[in-house]
């Protein structure tokens, strides 16, 4: 973008800022191939996260074009704007992503499995946990409790109960493999 365009766009936002519809309409037609441009170089191809983008940068150039200094290089001005509607625009779709990330773990979490028999052979390993351990593997994992379900019954917090299955399985397995630790 060269000072002779830079220009042109300065002159057109300080037009519409006294009233001109007409140069508004230009600055904005001029502006949003810039900020798709910018956009596309920053999201690699998302094309529908590029339209939100270049949507949010004209609605908050809207918003703030009375912040603008006429007489000063309106380019900065833009891209601080541009800048900081795609920092928010990744914002949302990282905390979309953890959503979706924690709603797939508690729907797994509640989804009913189909009983699973106890092998013979895990009684004694299980009669040698330790009773925290014992009760959140036979519940969450012998009885198919969601985390939910075994919470409200044992009294235990849903974060306990997930380390306490880990623990008492690895437990488990490592008694499987003779390196018994968890004896008492």
């Amino acid at each position: 973008m060269g000072e002779a365009q830079d220009a042109v766009l300065a002159a057109l936002l300080a037009a519409s800022q006294q009233g001109d519809g007409t140069a508004y309409a230009a600055f904005l037609a001029a502006v949003a191939p810039l900020l798709r441009q910018y956009g596309r170089a920053k999201l690699a191809g998302r094309t529908a996260d590029l339209e939100d983008f270049v949507q949010d940068s004209l609605l908050s150039l809207h918003q703030a074009r009375a912040t603008y200094q006429p007489g000063r290089p309106v380019m900065p001005w833009i891209y601080a704007i541009a800048r900081n509607r795609l920092a928010d625009l990744l914002r949302r779709r990282y905390r979309r992503l953890a959503v979706e990330a924690d709603y797939d773990d508690t729907l797994a979490d509640s989804v009913p499995q189909p009983p699973v028999e106890e092998p013979p052979d895990l009684a004694p390993l299980l009669a040698r946990l330790p009773a925290g351990q014992r009760q959140a593997v036979e519940l969450v994992k012998l009885q198919q409790l969601s985390l939910q379900e075994a919470s409200a019954r044992s009294g235990v917090g849903i974060g306990a109960l997930k380390v306490a299955v880990h623990r008492g399985i690895a437990g488990m397995r490592q008694m499987m493999l003779g390196k018994d630790t968890h004896d008492g």
